[in-house]
């Protein structure tokens, strides 16, 4: 393996005034060839959207006193949004195989930084509909840049580790409950829209020096090869790719596990607050922190947690290992989410909570460095763009899921009992991966080593 890699010839004259992700040689480049600047840009990228995203459940009490919408409208919000993201997966994962994934990601965020300052000045309902819609639709463009650059920056020993921090941003919705419905009770829901604009500029200014690295880098660099290549990796068209990722039966195993896992989570996060303050009777600033602050710690403990354990394989081959760990977790965090919503004791309930969080969180490092093993590095942005569509359709049908049962039923812990049986399902999905990823993962290693 090439363990002294020249700098310049890694890097186009053109790419070289960016400064995050040089290129390191020496002890432990085999396994963190650049460091981990990248993935804490990426992960940045993705904490902060999430946060942004997450505002509007923390606002809402305050957003449907002002314009009167109930639940089921309520829960919409998000279901469009996601469905407008759905809609740009595939275009968002077309351009990410084929052109500078760095650029597009900054890009990306440039715009939805406008757009969450186009939240805060909507003078009517319809306007932010429509604003948070097409903040949704911008967002979901850099998920398959910013996967394929990730798996291109660290090979199989330390992906679980970034990835698992990366996909944990999708769900840390905690910090966005929490500092909104701070912000929130402090300058309004419009002041809490206009001071999340800065982060997103700040991140913006980072994701620009993101160095791009070769697609395929790190598979080569695992596979005992020359990472560095002299010709460009070739795509195919777009229909033929579709049908080479298609045939990965680990994709469609861990991305179905995932989506059920999406549903579930996806409701049962945006209506936390609200259930605490109308079952529990806690304030807005009480509940945005005991259910959004909890459900992080909950959710960051579990990916620590699982990253770890998963960098040396306990059961079978570290792809099996991974597999197993993710489906259990799920499996085991539905179990205390069941018990959360039995019970009629704040501190119980945040308690099982908190549980459900950090078991479930399992499958975040797991199931997606699965994903990024699985499938080819000039098939990548594709495999998480479709990935990223098989998420919004839990976006889409958790919280209207939640809204509407809770709107016919009075009752917004009612609303949530669809949720549970969806966890188990997500759970077992993981685990019939198991005896697939094996065979996948050593594939695409065997592919990176003959582009030699």
């Amino acid at each position: 393996m090439t363990s002294d890699i020249d700098q310049k010839s890694a890097t186009p004259r053109s790419a070289r005034w960016r400064t995050i992700g040089t290129l390191r040689t020496g002890p432990g480049s085999s396994t963190l060839p650049f460091g981990w600047a990248p993935a804490i840009v990426l992960i940045l990228v993705a904490f902060v959207d999430r946060i942004e995203f997450s505002l509007v459940a923390a606002v809402l009490p305050q957003l449907q006193a002002e314009w009167g919408f109930g639940d089921a409208v309520a829960g919409s919000l998000p279901t469009a949004s996601a469905i407008a993201a759905g809609i740009l997966a595939i275009p968002a994962a077309y351009i990410a195989d084929r052109h500078d994934r760095g650029k597009i990601v900054t890009i990306v965020v440039i715009l939805w930084s406008i757009a969450t300052l186009g939240s805060a000045l909507a003078p009517t309902f319809l306007i932010f509909y429509l604003v948070r819609v097409g903040l949704a639709a911008a967002e979901a463009i850099d998920n398959p840049a910013s996967a394929s650059l990730l798996a291109d920056f660290y090979p199989p020993a330390t992906r679980s580790t970034a990835f698992g921090w990366w996909r944990t941003s999708a769900y840390l919705g905690g910090a966005g409950i929490v500092l909104g419905g701070i912000l929130a009770e402090w300058l309004g829901w419009r002041g809490a829209f206009v001071v999340m604009t800065i982060p997103g500029i700040l991140v913006a200014i980072l994701v620009s020096r993101l160095r791009e690295p070769e697609r395929g880098f790190a598979d080569r660099l695992a596979s005992d090869a020359d990472p560095i290549r002299n010709t460009p990796t070739q795509t195919a068209p777009l229909r033929a790719q579709i049908f080479r990722v298609l045939r990965i039966r680990t994709l469609w195993y861990t991305g179905a596990a995932l989506t059920v896992m999406s549903i579930s989570i996806g409701g049962l996060t945006f209506w936390i607050p609200s259930l605490l303050q109308r079952e529990f009777g806690l304030s807005e600033a009480a509940a945005a922190t005991l259910g959004g602050g909890l459900t992080l710690l909950g959710i960051v403990l579990g990916t620590l947690v699982a990253a770890r354990v998963t960098r040396r394989a306990v059961v079978g081959t570290l792809a099996r290992w991974r597999v197993l760990l993710g489906g259990i977790g799920i499996l085991v965090g539905s179990i205390f989410m069941t018990g959360a919503l039995t019970v009629e004791t704040t501190v119980v309930f945040v308690a099982l909570l908190t549980l459900f969080a950090f078991f479930s969180a399992f499958a975040l490092p797991t199931l997606t460095a699965c994903v990024a093993d699985v499938v080819p590095a000039r098939d990548r942005g594709l495999g998480f763009g479709l990935l990223q569509i098989a998420a919004t359709v839990g976006g889409a049908v958790g919280p209207l899921l939640v809204g509407v049962v809770s709107e016919a039923a009075g009752s917004l812990k009612t609303g949530m009992v669809p949720l549970l049986p969806l966890l188990v399902v997500g759970g077992i999905l993981a685990l019939r991966a198991y005896s697939h990823v094996d065979h996948d993962s050593q594939r695409v290693l065997v592919a990176a080593a003959a582009e030699d």
